[in-house]
């Protein structure tokens, strides 16, 4: 059957709130004031017979010796736990659950299930056995067009189980809807996607064409030589001069359309990951875990399909759990089918020989989305756990924290890493009014992957790379109209951008002390994220096996992108290497590629305005607002393939972070450079400390 071509190209950014009120004593507490919630309007109580699903995080044993483990200096190999070691020493006992689960039982309570290492219980009952076992009185809230249940006040933990449990989940329900169109900040959790089209106003494009093999669909020419282009109607005359983005809407050529976006085999070549295949090196013998909510229905046929079109081996796919989202359900769930497809994909397509492991959690609660991770962390032979979603550090809680860190300590004990998108609205404000950045991404036991954008040469070597961050600015109408100038242009704001900042809530690791600060700074490592200089996934259209090819991005690309070549480096070193974070910040020198401060002096887009009020000089700045103080920026001339209108759009304005020389809050310490990368753990670190 023909395939068809989705021209959907990214938009918005998909984040995410954590749960309020996950705390074990009993004072009443307002929403504080640098929340998202104290934004929320209170529409009354929960029913009482409603139904509600609760999970008991209960506490390690020796949490302390387990954090001096995990997240700082890697230990040897031989330091690694094995499952039986973990439940040995830091897992909560059989009699812990016993407690807790008679306490649950004796509230009224169905007891569902016990976690992997004793690490929670699960159990179900109604509104008011919640509200009457933890002291809490449950309201429906509304946010931004989320609606969602949480507690007016901390609940209380009985004396006789308070000493063995971390926090209660499931009193906040937090189900926003993940989607590919950028919105107000949701609550809930979200996965960290980008698609352009819908950036610009407009719905996606698709185009119906035959299948073809190894990729050979959209221009993997970004940036095109400065041009000039005149407007003119309703009484103005606008010129534009400057460098070029996107090839013409006109060139309908399989492998050329519009506007742009890269295949495997491009990224391969550009960031040096060629050399590894050829050698052998390509994450044969070990499996990256993806977790995803919801996941996806089709995700076996299509990671089959891209597989073929990209040149690609058959991917060695394994799922744990029930995907129930499809890519073209349209749902409030629907973008969960579109960011497992992203992630399975292209962790194959940067280490085609490792086994994938999908793990699929039942909803993007917090609760079962740490579950998952919990038990992905179990599973033989994984080496990478990755996580395209995120959530507002300041949305969540301590106990709330205190039950995730306590999943990824153990990962990291085992010798795994865990890796999480930064987020996609760079430092938040626009979203939230405040600047912030995404949990688990800021917590010290998890590595933090950001993102850039990259544009790629005739030959597929980088041209230059910057931070990413969008501006968009419209300065002519749609075509149909005959392309009118605006008048005066209109500054759109800032799309999207990759997550960084400073945590408020945790100290500076160890591993960071040479970037300076008293606290966790966010992100480590980035790569590809830009939609606009996004890759091609191959997703399901409808439910008759009708597929297509679409370009996306987001953190959520560049997070499976790099947990893969995690894989193919544990592969190089020929044992598990555990968290990644601490071993970024000294990498040999060519391991990493710096991205400083993005620029093109002389090509950034100037105009001039011609109108009854006379004549303006329109500079590069005036057409890239808001700046955000930073310095520099490359912007381009962009007619839009989706809605034929033309912008000004910048890349390097992430928010008010900053790109530059080493770490920094835009884009971390940069970018991997594929061999030199892999061939730094070429050397066993056996006995290291």
């Amino acid at each position: 059957m023909p395939s068809r071509i989705v021209t959907r190209i990214a938009a918005g950014c998909l984040s995410t709130l954590t749960a309020f009120g996950m705390l074990a004593h009993a004072s009443p507490v307002g929403f504080a004031a640098n929340t998202p919630l104290a934004r929320a309007t209170d529409l009354g109580p929960v029913s009482p017979t409603s139904a509600i699903d609760i999970t008991v995080w209960l506490k390690l044993r020796d949490t302390r010796g387990l954090a001096r483990r995990s997240g700082e200096v890697p230990p040897a190999a031989a330091h690694w736990l094995s499952n039986a070691q973990v439940a040995a020493r830091y897992a909560p006992t059989a009699g812990d659950v016993a407690s807790v689960e008679r306490y649950l039982r004796t509230e009224g309570f169905r007891v569902t299930g016990v976690g992997p290492n004793n690490l929670f219980v699960k159990a179900s009952g109604t509104t008011a056995r919640a509200e009457t076992a933890f002291e809490v009185r449950l309201h429906r809230y509304a946010l931004h067009g989320a609606t969602f249940q949480a507690s007016t006040s901390r609940p209380t933990i009985p004396a006789a189980i308070a000493p063995l449990v971390t926090s209660v989940g499931g009193l906040t329900t937090l189900g926003a809807r993940p989607n590919v169109a950028r919105a107000p900040a949701r609550i809930g959790v979200r996965p960290n996607v980008a698609r352009a089209s819908d950036a610009e106003g407009a719905s996606p494009q698709i185009i119906a064409l035959d299948a073809r093999t190894n990729g050979l669909f959209f221009s993997a020419q970004c940036f095109y030589a400065p041009t000039s282009k005149t407007f003119s109607g309703g009484g103005a005359t606008a010129t534009y001069q400057g460098l070029r983005y996107g090839a013409s809407i006109d060139n309908q050529t399989l492998g050329s359309l519009p506007p742009c976006g890269y295949q495997p085999s491009e990224l391969q070549t550009a960031y040096n990951l060629t050399p590894l295949y050829h050698a052998g090196l390509d994450g044969s013998g070990e499996t990256i875990a993806i977790v995803d909510a919801y996941g996806s229905t089709t995700i076996q046929t299509d990671v089959a399909t891209f597989s073929a079109i990209m040149g690609l081996p058959p991917a060695n796919l394994a799922v744990i759990g029930t995907p129930t989202e499809s890519p073209f359900s349209g749902d409030a769930n629907s973008g969960w089918a579109d960011e497992t497809t992203l992630d399975v994909e292209w962790a194959h397509a940067i280490a085609p020989g490792a086994n994938i492991l999908l793990v699929v959690a039942p909803t993007n609660s917090f609760d079962d989305l740490f579950a998952a991770i919990a038990a992905a962390a179990t599973q033989p032979g994984v080496v990478a756990i990755s996580n395209s979603w995120s959530g507002y550090e300041s949305g969540t809680d301590e106990p709330l924290r205190q039950a995730g860190d306590q999943v990824l300590m153990l990962a990291n004990s085992r010798g795994i890493a865990v890796n999480f998108a930064s987020g996609d609205a760079g430092n938040e404000a626009y979203d939230l009014g405040y600047q912030d950045v995404n949990y688990p991404a800021s917590s010290p036991y998890a590595t933090a992957v950001g993102g850039v954008s990259v544009a790629l040469n005739n030959s597929h070597h980088i041209q230059f790379q910057t931070s990413w961050g969008n501006n968009l600015t419209e300065v002519a109408d749609q075509d149909a109209l005959g392309s009118p100038p605006i008048d005066p242009p209109n500054n759109e704001s800032f799309l999207f951008g990759g997550g960084g900042g400073t945590s408020n809530v945790y100290p500076l690791p160890r591993f960071q002390r040479e970037i300076g600060g008293q606290r966790r700074q966010v992100p480590d490592v980035s790569w590809v994220a830009d939609p606009y200089t996004g890759v091609e996934i191959v997703e399901s259209l409808d439910a008759q096996g009708d597929q297509g090819i679409g370009v996306i991005g987001g953190t959520s690309l560049a997070t499976p992108m790099f947990s893969a070549l995690w894989g193919i480096a544990t592969q190089r070193a020929g044992h598990p290497l555990g968290q990644a974070a601490p071993y970024l910040y000294s990498m040999p020198r060519g391991a990493i590629i710096d991205v400083a401060a993005a620029s093109s002096p002389g090509t950034n887009v100037t105009g001039t305005l011609q109108d009854v009020n006379g004549t303006q000089q329109l500079t590069s700045w005036d057409l890239a607002l808001p700046l955000q103080g930073l310095p520099s920026f490359v912007s381009a001339l962009y007619h839009s393939p989706f809605s034929t209108r033309w912008f000004v759009l910048t890349f390097g304005t992430d928010s008010s972070l900053p790109a530059g020389p080493g770490w920094d809050p835009a884009t971390g310490v940069g970018t991997p450079n594929g061999w030199n990368f892999v061939q730094a753990f070429g050397q066993s670190r056996e006995g290291d400390d």
